[in-house]
């Protein structure tokens, strides 16, 4: 119940931070554009056909891909991760600078592929950790997901993005079952928290490319025996094939 709650604050704060800034940076831009209405001037790299930028709604694909993890949160366990999505989103607020999306993505298939550590008895004095490598499989939803873009009416859009879902796995990660320890696991329902940044490069065809970062966290919520948490370090790519 501790880790549980530990989890459970670690989610709450950082949509808490996420959301503080987001709401200070668009006051502060909105402060901005109230100031300069009157100007008429274009910026480089803008996109000139307004339908480009101005439609709300779209639908894309995309992939990721962790080839390492470091040990940001106590004992969580190194792993490679994959993933593929699709995605609906839909731009719910705008200042002249500044456009805040809401994303859903289901995520067809992932893979995990990660080190167990099983302890075993050789003989009545003599006990060891047997490590080797396991992958499992999953699919899963991703429904709570925002994306804040900056120079929104430009074809290059940097942005931030914070998100929350789940995986169901066809096994239980982590599996560290012995004889000694028969309990000794996970579970196949977990939770994913992640944050990081990336690049949108808008086309004239109402079409747009995404190459990001993101840090990946999967954790059970302490539901199952053990919870060390997995930790990716996710670099991804995308394409946005439908806007409307």
């Amino acid at each position: 119940m501790r880790k549980f709650s530990t989890d459970f604050f670690r989610v709450a704060g950082f949509f808490t931070i996420v959301a503080a800034l987001t709401l200070t940076i668009f006051a502060q831009d909105f402060s901005g554009e109230q100031k300069i209405n009157s100007t008429d001037g274009s910026v480089a790299g803008a996109v000139q056909n307004d339908d480009t930028f101005d439609k709300k709604n779209g639908f894309s694909v995309w992939g990721g891909f962790a080839p390492d993890i470091p040990r940001v949160f106590g004992g969580s366990r190194r792993s490679t991760f994959g993933e593929i999505g699709l995605r609906y989103s839909r731009r719910i607020a705008t200042t002249e600078n500044l456009a805040i999306k809401y994303q859903i993505d289901l995520i067809p298939v992932a893979v995990i592929n990660y080190r167990r550590q099983r302890l075993l008895q050789l003989s009545p004095t003599t006990f060891i950790f047997d490590r080797d490598r396991t992958t499992a499989y999953a699919a899963g939803l991703t429904p709570v997901s925002f994306q804040l873009n900056f120079r929104r009416r430009n074809k290059i859009q940097p942005f931030i993005t914070a998100e929350a879902g789940l995986l169901v796995f066809n096994k239980s990660i982590p599996d560290d079952r012995s004889p000694l320890l028969p309990n000794q696991r996970g579970r196949q329902f977990n939770f994913t928290l992640a944050g990081g940044g990336g690049v949108e490069f808008l086309t004239e065809s109402a079409r747009s490319y995404t190459v990001g970062f993101k840090f990946h966290h999967i954790s059970n919520a302490s539901t199952g025996n053990i919870n060390p948490g997995f930790d990716q370090n996710l670099f991804y790519f995308g394409y946005t094939f439908k806007k409307f």
